[in-house]
């Protein structure tokens, strides 16, 4: 089964976006790269609207690794 990204609306674009940067902050804190409070402090860097969505799938991340 394969998808064509193109094909999405730009939202969902964007959340693909914002998963892929939670997915690395989360193998960045798992390798000892970043700490949490960095990461948070990156997460409550951006705008409101994206910081829960960035909390929830970075922790989600976390404890898939």
């Amino acid at each position: 089964m394969s998808y064509n990204l193109c094909l999405l609306s730009r939202n969902d674009k964007y959340q693909i976006q914002l998963e892929y940067e939670a997915s690395y902050w989360a193998y960045q804190v798992k390798k000892g790269k970043k700490t949490r409070d960095v990461v948070y402090s990156t997460i409550l860097s951006r705008s409101v609207s994206e910081q829960d969505f960035l909390k929830r799938q970075f922790e989600q991340y976390l404890s898939m690794m």
